[in-house]
């Protein structure tokens, strides 16, 4: 009678930790704070260098734009004209914002001659959304924006860029039948998939082995948000022949480099790397931004012929 009491105190424990574990990991958090680039301590060495940026979203004219999502999620975003016939749609990460992720970033898109569409992914921002999938169904919203710029604009080309979970984003869209128009993708500092990150973010913060806890918590999001964690980018990119270039900083605490450099050798010929040695997740352009700029320009070059 006793072990059998003990069982079930146990599962009910292990039952209730699993759901709040979700809740850490998947259901949306507002945080007015999470744009908020001048007061955070992560990005506070480069202000001087982003506060262009900041000045160029916060003050330059954009038309506010949105489209349905094919789950009925109502999603926004920001379009800056250019007056341009080539379009880069931004894709920001994980309870991030496009203003903190792409501050140093957009300007340079922009001074390049690209319209700029910086999106608020579902679950984040004005965005509507209760669960984040961790690039899984945000990319195809992403193949849903591509398609709206195409009716609504008509650019001859598309490129896609995301940071972090945006990084995974855009490379989970290859293989959700993006327009033709859509010429390369930047993926910077993304993950191989929602399982491999959870599982190295729950080692380090929680020491849990994830075959403990890993296979339930997939059937959660099986349940509560119809997706899979165990969805890679490296699968998207075996039939891929969009060319796409990984950025990677080598002292990346939260996403390991190892992760780029596995999708990069899955890529094959229609992949190249950037990778900076001294730069921390997110912080590549920002460390190294004369070399960056210089690689990313040259590939834009390339592939927007």
């Amino acid at each position: 009678m006793w072990i059998l009491f003990i069982i079930i105190i146990f599962l009910i424990l292990f039952i209730g930790l699993l759901f709040v574990f979700f809740n850490m990991a998947f259901v949306r958090k507002n945080n007015a704070t999470v744009g908020d680039v001048e007061n955070s301590n992560y990005l506070k060495p480069y202000l001087e260098k982003l506060r262009p940026g900041i000045e160029f979203i916060d003050n330059h004219p954009y038309d506010e734009v949105s489209i349905l999502s094919f789950d009925g999620l109502k999603l926004y975003g920001r379009y800056y004209t250019n007056n341009s016939d080539k379009t880069v749609i931004l894709v920001h990460g994980y309870r991030s914002s496009g203003k903190h992720d792409f501050s140093g970033a957009l300007k340079f898109y922009y001074d390049y001659g690209f319209n700029v569409l910086l999106i608020d992914q579902r679950s984040h921002g004005k965005s509507e959304g209760k669960l984040i999938t961790f690039g899984v169904k945000e990319s195809f919203d992403v193949r849903d924006w591509a398609e709206f710029l195409n009716k609504k604009y008509n650019p001859k080309s598309i490129v896609l860029s995301g940071v972090s979970m945006g990084g995974a984003t855009v490379a989970f869209a290859l293989k959700r039948g993006l327009p033709k128009n859509v010429k390369c993708v930047i993926s910077d500092c993304g993950f191989t998939s929602p399982e491999a990150i959870i599982r190295k973010v729950g080692y380090d913060r929680f020491k849990i082995s994830a075959k403990f806890y890993m296979p339930f918590l997939n059937a959660m999001t099986h349940i509560f948000g119809r997706f899979s964690i165990y969805e890679t980018t490296t699968d998207a990119l075996k039939d891929n022949k969009i060319p796409i270039v990984f950025i990677h900083g080598e002292k990346d605490n939260f996403v390991p480099v190892e992760m780029s450099r596995e999708a990069l050798k899955t890529a094959g010929e229609y992949g190249c790397g950037i990778f900076v040695k001294e730069a921390d997740h997110g912080l590549s352009y920002l460390v190294e931004t004369e070399r960056v700029t210089k690689e990313i320009s040259s590939f834009l070059s390339k592939n927007l012929l």
